[in-house]
């Protein structure tokens, strides 16, 4: 809970600066009033556990952190520096994306607040493969 409040008053500090220098530079008259989304609610009693056994699960998404290793990946995806090919997320390998990479298809598209972005740009090539 406590990282999520501290996420979006990082957020919500950005933006307030990025509307302070429109002010400043005489902008506030071109842009719309300042936007902000909602606080990250978290539930008062997340589930913290799975069940793993059940077969409910036939998929796992792996998230790697700050340091991409991708050493666990048995598919001829990665380039001479270790790092995974893709277009926009879209993997060199049917069915593999990623999002929360640096620059995937925006410049926010490592940040909490870039990934729904990402994630709509990919639904319609994901939707298109499940079929």
């Amino acid at each position: 809970r406590n990282m999520c409040a501290l996420s979006d008053l990082k957020m919500a500090r950005l933006l307030d600066l990025i509307d302070e220098w429109a002010r400043d530079n005489g902008l506030d008259a071109t842009v719309g009033p300042p936007d902000r989304p909602p606080p990250t609610r978290v539930e008062d009693n997340p589930s913290l556990g799975l069940d793993l056994a059940s077969g409910a699960i036939r998929t796992i998404i792996w998230a790697t952190g700050y340091r991409p290793d991708y050493s666990w990946l048995e598919l001829p995806v990665l380039d001479r520096w270790g790092h995974v090919r893709h277009d926009g997320g879209v993997a060199d390998h049917p069915g593999l994306y990623l999002m929360g990479m640096q620059f995937l298809r925006r410049r926010k598209s490592a940040l909490i607040d870039g990934a729904g972005d990402d994630a709509r740009d990919l639904s319609d090539h994901l939707a298109a493969y499940l079929r």
